[in-house]
């Protein structure tokens, strides 16, 4: 490149050119002004561009080798960049120099703003390299403390299974049970520091010896994974409440707003097990306790039924007993469900006047499209549209607890319900309702 040039050329042409004899440089020269005279515009004329100066000093190299020269041509250009390539193609037409053959072939075209953009670039590392090397060693010492400061919190080991915690896990009074140890990351993340993972379906004992001396709250997976620890945690842990993620989503996945709203609505285990008809002998879960009972003892009846199948030849004298052990827990089974019965039925005629007021009233609702509201001491307020009741709730002031309605209980006015400390809601029947507060009472017909 030429120095003296860079600071008023945009591009250098490059050229090549190879001659069959012995030329010099102003053999060269002439040539190129020579044969490309009236091959362009006047506009493009060399001599006229070099005369306005947006042509420079045209440099040769050359070598002379075994009666043959070589050598490269380059000439700044000043001109835009379709001037600039035209002028360049224009070059390759030359055919002559001197009384010598010769070609002569565009090798490449640089633009000069490129090269000085990674000179400036070049020249910023080696600037910014010095200023880190005279960096005072103090500076440094207190931005990686004030970077430590705000940090997020490190996960840490904890008890012999070296499980995944937040800090404050050793130390606090209350302890979050979680999955994994996403889960922990995530809930540090918004600043939640007394977690733990159990890693896994199989509850290692430092969590199990964890829950005898803390407020233990279980916050799982809405998944069949978070279900099978919900299991585990019931029947090894004394846990005292459960929370959830939405079905189908996991804790590690779960913004801010989501955790809190978990965390605000956590249940009780006493709630938990008295609403799904936990076993505490068996430590198993049963929605329906008659059905499995069934199962149980179906099973043992079916194993002594295969035990005479099997025996019956060989032990004939054992055909009576087992005949008789059969009809023994067939009439068992047979007792047991008529005492389950009779339970439920005298259960249901408990219920059943403390329904028959609030039906009664919606039977006479039925069919106005209107609702009524009532106080704690169950006296009328007043009676709105429903196509109103959602604002009407909203804005009243009177303390109403119990509503009464000829329609659908939806999530929205579930919600509003629990805002207004309203403690009954009374229609013809619910759509989608997935979270149900524990305060409020829901009937439907």
């Amino acid at each position: 490149m030429v120095k003296d040039e860079i600071t008023t050329t945009k591009y250098l042409i490059h050229s090549q050119i190879n001659a069959k004899g012995f030329v010099e440089k102003p053999d060269v020269v002439g040539a190129i002004f020579g044969q490309t005279e009236g091959l362009l515009s006047d506009s493009l004329d060399l001599r006229e561009l070099q005369k306005t100066g947006r042509i420079g000093r045209i440099k040769v190299e050359m070598t002379n080798k075994s009666g043959r020269t070589q050598g490269e041509i380059i000439i700044p250009s000043s001109l835009d960049r379709v001037e600039t390539t035209i002028l360049a193609a224009s070059l390759e037409t030359i055919n002559r120099v001197g009384p010598c053959e010769a070609n002569l072939k565009i090798t490449k075209i640089e633009d000069v703003r490129a090269v000085k953009r990674r000179t400036i670039v070049e020249r910023a590392k080696e600037l910014y390299q010095n200023m880190m090397e005279d960096f005072t060693p103090e500076s440094s010492r207190m931005i990686e403390e004030v970077k430590e400061s705000i940090r997020m919190p490190e996960i840490i080991e904890y008890g012999e299974d070296n499980l995944p915690a937040g800090p404050n896990t050793p130390t606090s009074d209350a302890v979050l049970i979680v999955e994994g140890r996403s889960d922990v990351l995530n809930l540090l993340k918004y600043g939640i520091k007394n977690t733990i993972a159990v890693e896994g379906v199989n509850i290692p004992k430092t969590v199990v010896d964890l829950t005898k001396d803390r407020t233990i709250t279980a916050f799982l997976d809405g998944d069949r994974g978070g279900d099978l620890i919900l299991k585990e945690l019931l029947q090894i842990g004394d846990i005292d409440y459960v929370t959830r993620a939405p079905r189908g989503q996991e804790v590690e996945y779960l913004d801010k707003d989501q955790v809190i709203y978990a965390l605000k609505n956590k249940t009780s285990v006493d709630k938990i097990t008295s609403h799904v008809n936990y076993n505490h002998n068996q430590h198993k879960f049963h929605n329906k306790p008659r059905t499995n009972n069934n199962h149980t003892e179906n099973n043992k009846i079916h194993r002594q039924t295969t035990q005479y199948n099997h025996e019956e030849k060989k032990q004939p004298q054992h055909k009576q007993e087992i005949r008789h052990q059969y009809k023994q827990h067939k009439q068992e089974d047979k007792t047991k469900h008529e005492k389950e019965e009779n339970t439920q039925k005298q259960e249901t005629i408990k219920k059943q006047p403390k329904l028959n007021k609030y039906q009664k009233i919606l039977n006479q609702l039925s069919g106005t499209s209107k609702g009524k509201f009532y106080n704690a001491d169950f006296n009328e307020i007043k009676e709105v549209p429903v196509a109103n009741i959602y604002n009407e709730i909203k804005n009243t002031q009177d303390d109403v607890k119990t509503v009464v309605f000829d329609g659908i209980i939806s999530q929205r006015l579930v919600d509003l319900a629990r805002e207004k400390n309203v403690e009954c809601l009374t229609a013809v029947k619910m759509n989608e309702v997935v979270k149900k507060p524990e305060t409020i009472k829901i009937i439907t017909k």
